[in-house]
């Protein structure tokens, strides 16, 4: 061992041997920086949460408008897709809020998938009684051209809405929008 390494206990520690940390004012400024990061960080972040929502929530229903779509034609069966009064329904509601739907076969209300939608959102149609029905060639029962459903945030800034968009052939589209959700 090296015997400048070793001193008497009672002697003072010399110059050389500094003890290592913070000073109270250099923790004070860390803590000020991180907190103005923070403030700046924390907008940004909860709108990415909601702009999270509204994709995950636009790409389960597009998802299922498809699956709706697929089934009627491999079936050869009328397919609807529907807002439901509750999670274990079996039958279309008809107009109202949305906060549940189904796929279900048309002449059984056979229930082929269900879902719901995200409480934080939510969603509007403009299908006829709140469904929409697929025929056996895959088409729709939509006499208007297009009928939409929206999903939108009441919170969050920006593209707050996405409009999904389906039309009399059965093709969907999903467009981000900004405006009011009401």
């Amino acid at each position: 061992m090296n015997s400048a390494m070793i001193r008497n206990p009672q002697t003072p520690p010399s110059p050389r041997l500094s003890i290592a940390g913070f000073s109270l004012v250099e923790l004070m400024v860390a803590v000020a920086i991180i907190a103005i990061l923070a403030v700046i960080a924390v907008p940004a972040f909860q709108d990415m949460i909601v702009q999270s929502r509204l994709s995950a929530q636009a790409n389960d229903l597009v998802s299922a408008i498809q699956a709706a779509r697929g089934e009627a034609i491999k079936r050869n069966l009328r397919v609807d897709f529907c807002r439901t009064s509750s999670a274990t329904s079996t039958d279309c509601a008809g107009a109202g809020s949305w906060e549940f739907w189904i796929a279900r076969i048309n002449t059984t209300a056979t229930v082929l998938r269900r879902g719901s939608i995200n409480p934080e959102l939510r969603l509007s149609s403009t299908f006829n009684q709140g469904r929409i029905t697929f025929l056996p060639d895959g088409t729709s029962t939509i006499t208007t051209g297009s009928d939409t459903l929206t999903a939108c945030s009441p919170t969050g800034s920006g593209n707050t809405t996405r409009v999904i968009t389906v039309g009399i052939a059965g093709r969907t589209s999903v467009t981000k929008t900004t405006g009011s959700c009401s």
